[in-house]
């Protein structure tokens, strides 16, 4: 039986440098560890070079309120970032079958092409994020079928709705994006990679599901052999891009995690084979991570596929919230997992203060971490 996950949910253009540990990170535990200098992943032949340090989130609130997404807000970007995400919603980009409207894109690649002007020797790079799932517009909703009523989000009173995202129809307009989102974006030099959302019906992460969903979809015709299709099918629906790499977050896929495995390994073969080139990712990134979390044979796995083409297999992450008490210790499991980069959250509320309640000083310390392949010293 297929169970639920619920999960909390720039120098980019060279390789990282060797170099030495840092000590001035800080973290909740003291924590020492040695680790193996990152020799980095060069750019795959064809594709632009991958971001290498730490990347900004950015808001989710905008698609848990069912809101559009602004242009990005640069005004703040401390020292030690590489890069933001650039989210949006489908909704928002495709209001109409057919009918494109990119320009909270344009307004936000703009920013950053201004940004970098003025900081010619810390440029930031970006990593695009579309949000489907709740945020898909109406009419996708209703293709195949009409859309499937969830269980209430948790902290609101809407009632969301998803479409039937395991359907050809449905499928075949997510991909019809994709397309027009690369023919547009694809040799955009700020962009280095997009986020796979394919099958997402949470978040924007594919192998986050809950349970009320698998219900709820169930009686739409949902199984999970469905949802396996799907996310084989993801490296196709981002065949379209072929300079851009694509960042995918992995999960165990409850009652068979040999499912995850064996897509993990085809991430790391997929350009070889002709395909996108593709990032490893996890967007639970925590101190437990790889080891009592429910993700630790994600991590292993991680490790198992690098070390068999370290020049090859990109490496990239996610922290699981915003609670920067867990940073430090969360990048020394980066770093040990080969990490190029991990997004950090922004501040979502009191005592989440994400990035913005590190000091500058620590955040250079993480990125050359990250760089050296050298995890950080943490001292609490």
């Amino acid at each position: 039986m297929f169970l639920g996950v619920v999960a909390a949910g720039c120098s980019s253009g060279s390789t990282p440098p060797h170099g030495s540990a840092d000590t001035s990170a800080t973290g909740a535990t003291s924590r020492t560890t040695t680790g193996t200098a990152h020799p980095g992943v060069p750019a795959a032949p064809g594709f632009k070079s991958l971001l290498v340090g730490l990347i900004d989130k950015g808001a989710e609130a905008p698609y848990h309120l069912g809101q559009p997404y602004p242009p990005v807000d640069l005004a703040s970007v401390p020292t030690g970032l590489v890069g933001v995400v650039i989210n949006a919603t489908w909704a928002q980009l495709e209001p109409k079958q057919g009918t494109f409207d990119f320009s909270v894109l344009d307004a936000s690649f703009a920013a950053i092409a201004a940004y970098n002007r003025a900081h010619p020797k810390s440029p930031l790079g970006a990593r695009l994020r579309v949000f489907a799932a709740f945020a898909a517009p109406t009419w996708a909703k209703e293709l195949g079928g009409p859309a499937i009523t969830v269980p209430v989000k948790p902290g609101t009173t809407s009632t969301p709705t998803l479409g039937r995202w395991w359907e050809t129809p449905y499928r075949h307009a997510w991909v019809d994006l994709q397309r027009a989102l690369a023919s547009r974006y694809d040799s955009q030099p700020v962009l280095h990679d997009v986020a796979v959302s394919s099958c997402a019906t949470l978040t924007a992460e594919p192998f986050v599901i809950a349970p009320g969903t698998i219900r709820a979809a169930g009686a739409a015709g949902w199984t999970p052999a469905a949802q396996q299709a799907c996310l084989e099918g993801a490296f196709s629906d981002y065949a379209v891009w072929r300079h851009t790499a694509i960042y995918y977050p992995m999960n165990p896929f409850p009652g068979d995690p040999g499912i995850t495995t064996e897509l993990m390994s085809r991430c790391a073969q997929s350009q070889e084979g002709g395909g996108p080139w593709c990032i490893l990712g996890n967007n639970a990134l925590s101190p437990d991570s790889a080891t009592t979390e429910r993700v630790a044979p994600v991590y292993v796995e991680i490790n198992s596929l690098w070390s068999a083409d370290t020049r090859r297999t990109p490496v990239a992450f996610q922290m699981n919230g915003p609670q920067p008490s867990t940073y430090c210790e969360a990048m020394i499991i980066a770093v040990e997992h080969h990490a190029q980069s991990v997004e950090l959250w922004p501040r979502t509320g009191p005592g989440a203060g994400g990035f913005a309640a590190v000091p500058s000083s620590t955040l250079v310390a993480w990125d050359k971490a990250l760089r050296t392949g050298r995890p950080p010293v943490c001292t609490g």
